[in-house]
C-alpha cells in the first residue's frame, strides 16, 4: 500500500505553491496561496477469500488563497486526475471575518493496491 502522504505531496510538488500534509505549521506566516490535505477514510474497496485486494482512500484537499483561487483549483483537481484520483465532491469552505485567507475544498477518491 502506499504512503499517501508521500504520494500527495509529490504529485502536488507541480501546482507551484506549497503542499502540506493537515495544516500549515504553528507559527509560521502562511503564503498568499498554499494547499493542506488530509486523508479521512480508509478502508477494504474489494476483499477476496477473507483477503483485502484493494483498499478504498478518502482525501480531502483544501486549497487557501487570499484572492482568486480559480486557476490554482484547476491545476490541482487536473493534476490529481491524472494521478489516478477520483474527484467526488467540491466546495467552497465558509469565509469568516477576520479569516486571512479563503478555502476551496476538493474531495477525492483513490484505489490503492496491494
Amino acid at each position: 500500500m502506499r504512503d499517501i502522504v508521500e504520494y500527495v505531496t509529490s504529485t502536488l510538488s507541480s501546482v507551484g505553491v506549497p503542499v502540506v500534509f493537515q495544516a500549515y505549521p504553528a507559527g509560521a506566516t502562511p503564503p498568499s496561496q498554499y494547499v493542506t490535505f488530509l486523508e479521512y477514510h480508509t478502508g477494504p474497496e474489494m476483499e477476496a477469500a477473507d483477503k483485502e485486494l484493494t483498499t478504498e482512500r478518502l482525501i480531502q484537499v483544501n486549497i487557501w488563497s487570499k484572492g482568486n483561487y480559480t486557476q490554482l483549483v484547476n491545476k490541482v483537481r487536473t493534476t490529481l486526475e491524472q494521478a489516478g484520483f477520483e474527484r467526488t465532491s467540491e466546495y467552497d469552505g465558509p469565509y469568516t471575518d477576520g479569516d486571512s485567507h479563503f478555502n476551496k475544498v476538493l474531495r477525492f477518491r483513490y484505489i490503492d493496491e496491494y
